[in-house]
């Protein structure tokens, strides 16, 4: 029952203006980002398309998508569509022996994706392995799908210029629908406006909440503007760890507590703490 994913990560970003992929969230570029959110969800091979070698920022997306644990392709010339660099991961899958049982594609522009919304899917795969997943906020399909290997492996057998999303439309009596908590499946990065409204938030951790996450911080990434509410629900998104806490621990707001409703000021210091916290400092 093993899973993989493709992350296509070979555009020019064009309408962003600058290499998105290395844009950093968290200290770490958004392409490594993404990766670790794959590995941490337990995805056991990651497969990222890289643009070339030669383009300005091919070596530093692959680069930082290798430290993170990924599998990289670096083609000679950068593919034209997104088709076609997935075509280039699933070759890259077929040659495994034996192959993944299904698989995930990821778009690589991805900073709120976490690694909870990736896990829940892979659950509800595991459960019918012969489904497509799709995950879903307010009625509306988003991103990764998770697509049984058989079905995605005849992408190479769709004709030319047709995309990837056509597999969805032969086979939408297959798909099932994995609701989700925030609209996080829904959005990409794609221009600088988007890069704007998207901002990450340390939030520090005490007793429990420390515990579990095994770290005194993490970080999570809102668009803005954002509530202790929507903080709490991409907690749960982004941490698994911290899942079951998120609705139970107060919030702290510039040393303050706060209800949900109450808004992240952009430099806000964040704090969670736990009902009793054991004196832990």
């Amino acid at each position: 029952m093993t899973i993989a994913a493709i992350v296509p990560a070979a555009g020019a970003s064009l309408r962003m203006r600058r290499p998105k992929l290395l844009i950093e969230f968290d200290g770490r570029p958004l392409i490594a980002r993404v990766v670790a959110t794959l590995i941490e969800a337990g995805v056991d091979r990651v497969v990222v398309v890289a643009p070339p070698a030669d383009a300005p920022e091919g070596p530093a997306v692959a680069d930082a998508a290798e430290a993170a644990g990924a599998v990289v392709l670096s083609p000679s010339t950068r593919p034209e569509s997104m088709r076609d660099s997935i075509e280039l991961g699933v070759a890259e899958i077929d040659r495994l022996d034996p192959p993944p049982r299904a698989v995930l594609i990821v778009p690589a522009d991805s900073p709120r994706l976490g690694a909870g919304t990736v896990a829940r899917l892979v659950d509800a795969w595991r459960a019918r392995p012969d489904r497509i997943m799709a995950p879903t906020f307010g009625g509306r399909r988003g991103h990764p799908p998770v697509f049984p290997w058989p079905m995605l492996r005849a992408v190479r057998d769709l004709p030319p210029g047709v995309g990837v999303n056509q597999l969805l439309v032969t086979h939408a009596d297959m798909i099932d629908p994995v609701p989700m908590e925030t609209d996080s499946v829904l959005g990409d990065m794609d221009t600088p406006d988007d890069a704007r409204r998207l901002r990450t938030w340390p939030v520090r951790l005490f007793a429990v909440a420390r515990q579990r996450a095994g770290r005194v911080e993490v970080t999570v990434a809102l668009p803005c503007p954002a509530t202790v509410g929507d903080l709490r629900r991409a907690l749960a998104e982004q941490h698994p760890a911290l899942a079951t806490l998120a609705t139970s621990v107060r919030v702290a707001v510039d040393d303050e507590y706060a209800d949900d409703a109450a808004p992240l000021p952009p430099d806000a210091r964040l704090a969670l703490i736990p009902p009793v916290s054991g004196g832990q400092r």
